[in-house]
């Protein structure tokens, strides 16, 4: 009887690797979106327009914050505000505010966020007509580097960003053309394939090797939490957050909680099967 225990723990988890489950972060404008894989849970009326989320790794020094806190960018109205940086307090747990940890000072709008090796990158365009391009900031949210990933642009801004450290590559979503791209940093961008629809402001999230998006969905003027294919650029929608409000999108995907709970019965499980 212990054994079949075991193995239905074991293969309950084996099938929940597989499907990924997940909690979520996610924006619309200044609302604030909290789910799981399995649909929304809770909405909240945030305080300001957040543009681009991640979750801060270690190895990263910012005042404020530390490793695991979820990273927001503000989205400016103008286009000589300055773009706050902000830490999201209770993001998955009670009501989350924002707390500023500092600001960028660029003539456009960093769109995503990601963090990769200690570093800080953000992601934007060039204004019409330009190229998607990456910038390295300091801790202090200081420009250090800008590497151009030659992605044109005819007249949309910068999508997602998110680095993958098992491959050391960076992905990128272009909402001008509607396509997903790989980049190394200093090199030029590949792409991976078409999306498939025509999608608009959207954020990426890399969770346990996968890449996870928030994005909206124009044809159907929806808000969408889906995965992309790594091999062929499509997206598959998870959960259908609701109508798309029309402003700036943030998002960060991190594991359940019943996830984790599952793992620790399986771990349980084996101990008394050894016994």
């Amino acid at each position: 009887m212990r054994t079949t225990a075991s193995i239905v723990a074991v293969g309950l988890i084996a099938g929940i690797a597989n499907a990924q489950s997940f909690q979520f972060l996610s924006s619309d404008d200044a609302t604030l979106y909290r789910g799981t894989n399995l649909g929304l849970d809770e909405t909240f009326a945030g305080t300001d327009e957040i543009r681009g989320m991640s979750i801060l790794e270690n190895g990263v020094s910012l005042n404020g914050a530390n490793a695991g806190d979820v990273i927001a960018l503000s989205s400016p109205q103008n286009i000589n505000e300055n773009q706050t940086v902000y830490r999201v307090q209770n993001a998955f747990g009670g009501t989350p505010s924002l707390v500023s940890l500092g600001s960028i000072d660029l003539d456009f709008a960093v769109s995503d966020i990601a963090f990769a090796n200690g570093r800080i990158f953000g992601v934007r365009n060039q204004g019409t007509g330009g190229t998607i391009i990456i910038h390295e900031f300091d801790t202090n949210f200081a420009l250090l580097n800008t590497f151009d990933t030659g992605i044109q642009l005819i007249n949309k801004g910068a999508g997602g960003l998110a680095y993958d450290p098992s491959t050391d590559l960076f992905y990128v979503t272009d909402p001008d053309s509607d396509k997903l791209w790989s980049y190394v940093l200093g090199g030029s961008a590949s792409l991976i394939g078409d999306v498939g629809f025509d999608f608009g402001n959207n954020d990426l999230a890399m969770f346990n090797g996968r890449l996870y998006a928030g994005l909206a969905d124009l044809p159907n003027n929806d808000y969408r939490i889906g995965e992309f294919n790594l091999t062929d650029g499509s997206f598959a929608s998870i959960v259908t957050v609701g109508g798309y409000l029309g402003g700036a999108i943030g998002t960060v995907v991190v594991p359940s909680a019943p996830t984790l709970g599952l793992l620790g019965l399986a771990g349980l499980l084996g101990a008394r099967r050894r016994r």
